[in-house]
């Protein structure tokens, strides 16, 4: 990792936030009031396509007055075009925060940024607001580097002077000793693959950089130990030099390949090499675009051949392009189609499986093991395909593979039910007994599926915390207003009323409906706190927090819901990791109801309306001594209303591909999560 890397990540990271609850914001503001970071600008600007420069209207190099600003990230500018899926990074040299922020006192050529401070987010050192300098970024033990840098007068001097090299250096390079002037300065002429990486990588720019005493000290040490001199007639010779990764240029190439992704004008030069017979294709960036486009009209056509032969073939396409997995282009994320490609593998080889048992217990068991990665590498095949065309594509592919086998699997567990029962009414009423442990959050994300569940495991792993996963049975119907509060810690207090038109239990003393206001009026009662924001409570008590609405997510983004995902877990990862550093010993996360998720929509089912009481989408309540072949539940809340589900993955409602309230293991078999620090 180079430092760039790290200032990269933590520009972009400032950009974060939760979109089932956030808006995103529409640019990141980098002020610099003393200009430290000015020097390096077209450095930084090179390795961030989405970064914009208050100044002097120079639009070739990204710079623009403030008004130029406001439209390029409107997006309504021809001559400049941002990348998508990034948020803009303005740089503001010479401006602090608090010009931004009394917008009476603002000068006019900076007051059409002001109102982006309320719809932007800010790269500032704290809450204060102070701007991010060079020295506190190196050392800093959260945000920067955490680097051993001394403070005397001429090392904070020196740091500026040398900026653009050292953003280039390497971190482990830097690691492990006490960092002073004459450290930092000698970063500037001791590395010449890095020179020769950033000429090939920018000629112009970087030969503008140099003064003519280190130009012509660079072009004789390529001359001596690479075999050329600098310059356009030979640039060609050298780009192929590089790929051949042969004598000298062997380390050029291993070098290459440890920066190559803040060499984005090199690898578009490297584009137009084309190899000879004996070459290794590997090295080669217009290889792999070959077979990226090759492996996507190979996925296009998969339609045309027999269903019982699709999962064979993608498993062989698989084996076919797996060893690009290896290129250093896949670790750059230009090999999209094969990474999609390994996700629609692991779909392939699940979904030919036979998928069911004896009862719906036993087959919970069989997908808390196994099957639960069909749905999650269904999502993440399509959580991977970023633009429209690749939606299409992987959402065509998963309608051969993965939808019948969902359909096959609802069927099967919805008979199982038939012949046994249902077995959740019991177990919830267990899992809500266990909440008494003082020190501990009970932290509700609404939503939270099974799969998703195991992912989130997976980022708290990553967070050095200690996570237990079991599961339990959804109150049926698998809908919010039902299941969200039969896992509350006053579940006990509710009962059901047998003429509900909507699935809300009641408060059983006062015969109120079971709302939000009510639900913290119990809880109070019972002694639980109930947090809201960032507030951590009283860390010896009890608390109930909810937050991370992934259902929210699901019903407006619909078919797109997997892009979203992620953020969701990231937002609620980060919040544990916040409740337990204010001193919880525990934090249990609970949920109520898992989902469908399909890439072509749910399949309509009929019921008669002469039976029905009320329709939802995966569910419906009949009528008094009404009788019908679809499966049939009891409501948790009042055992006396009968519930109607719809068969297999199918919905009464037409239209959605995201939906809940029916009889799935993916809708009833729900997660908690006992996390601990150790």
């Amino acid at each position: 990792m180079q430092v760039i890397d790290k200032l990269i990540e933590q520009l972009r990271g400032s950009a974060k936030h939760n979109p089932a609850v956030q808006e995103a914001p529409v640019a990141v503001l980098w002020t610099d009031e003393a200009c430290q970071w000015q020097s390096a600008m077209p450095l930084i600007k090179q390795c961030i396509p989405e970064l914009l420069e208050l100044g002097e209207y120079q639009p070739d190099q990204r710079i623009g007055p403030a008004i130029w600003l406001k439209c390029a990230i409107a997006g309504v500018l021809e001559d400049v075009t941002l990348p998508e899926g990034r948020t803009p990074i303005i740089y503001l040299s010479k401006i602090g925060r608090k010009a931004l922020r009394a917008i009476e006192e603002c000068p006019d050529y900076l007051r059409p940024l002001a109102e982006l401070q309320y719809r932007g987010s800010w790269w500032a050192y704290n809450t204060a607001g102070r701007d991010w300098s060079i020295s506190s970024f190196l050392t800093n033990p959260r945000v920067g580097l955490e680097l051993d840098v001394a403070k005397d007068k001429n090392t904070l001097d020196v740091i500026p002077q040398i900026l653009k090299d050292l953003l280039e250096t390497r971190v482990e390079d830097l690691q492990g000793k006490r960092l002073e002037a004459k450290d930092f300065q000698s970063l500037v002429f001791n590395d010449p693959i890095k020179d020769l990486l950033g000429w090939l990588n920018h000629p112009e720019g970087k030969r503008s950089q140099w003064d003519d005493n280190k130009w012509l000290l660079f072009c004789k040490t390529c001359s001596s130990q690479f075999g050329y001199e600098p310059s356009d007639a030979n640039y060609s010779q050298m780009l192929a030099a590089l790929l051949s990764a042969q004598g000298s240029w062997q380390e050029v190439w291993l070098r290459f390949v440890d920066t190559a992704h803040n060499l984005s004008g090199l690898i578009s030069a490297l584009r137009t090499i084309t190899p000879d017979l004996a070459a290794d294709l590997s090295h080669y960036p217009g290889e792999n675009t070959h077979d990226e486009q090759s492996l996507a009209n190979m996925l296009a056509g998969l339609h045309e051949h027999e269903l019982s032969a699709v999962r064979g073939r993608i498993a062989s396409l698989y084996q076919q392009h797996k060893e690009r997995e290896s290129w250093l282009w896949y670790r750059l994320g230009e090999s999209k189609y094969l990474e999609i490609l390994a996700h629609l593998a692991k779909v392939a080889e699940l979904t030919q499986q036979v998928f069911n048992h004896q009862s719906p217990a036993e087959m919970a068991e069989l997908y808390e093991e196994h099957f639960w990665q069909a749905d999650a590498a269904a999502l993440q095949a399509m959580a991977l395909a970023k633009e429209p065309s690749q939606q299409e594509l992987v959402a065509n592919v998963l309608k051969l593979i993965y939808s019948p086998w969902l359909n096959e699997v609802s069927l099967n567990f919805q008979k199982l039910v038939k012949l046994n029962g249902y077995p959740g009414n019991n177990e919830i009423k267990e899992a809500t007994a266990d909440y008494q442990a003082k020190g501990m959050v009970v932290f509700f994300v609404d939503g939270l599926r099974f799969d998703c569940a195991k992912k989130l495991e997976q980022k708290l792993d990553a967070r050095n915390l200690v996570v237990g996963v079991k599961t339990q049975w959804s109150a049926l119907p698998s809908l919010t207003d039902t299941a969200k509060a039969a896992v509350t810690p006053v579940a006990g207090l509710l009962s059901g009323a047998f003429d509900s038109q909507d699935f809300k239990p009641l408060v059983a003393a006062t015969g109120s409906e079971f709302s939000s206001y009510q639900l913290k009026k119990a809880l109070a009662q019972q002694g639980w706190q109930y947090l809201e924001g960032l507030d951590t409570g009283e860390p010896d008590g009890l608390a109930w927090l909810q937050t991370g609405d992934l259902d929210n997510l699901g019903h407006q983004q619909q078919r797109k819901l997997p892009l979203g995902i992620d953020d969701v877990l990231e937002e609620v990862a980060d919040r544990i990791c916040h409740l337990l550093d204010a001193g919880w010993k525990q934090i249990r996360v609970v949920t109520d109801h898992g989902w469908l998720w399909l890439p072509d929509q749910l399949p309509k089912a009929d019921l008669e309306k002469p039976l029905v009481r009320k329709y939802l989408s995966r569910c419906a309540i009949l009528k008094d001594n009404a009788s019908t072949s679809l499966p049939q539940v009891e409501w948790y809340w009042n055992s006396a209303v009968s519930l109607a589900m719809a068969p297999g993955v199918s919905a009464f409602t037409a239209g959605d591909y995201y939906n809940h309230g029916g009889l799935s293991l993916q809708e009833c078999l729900t997660p908690v999560l006992k996390v601990t620090k150790d």
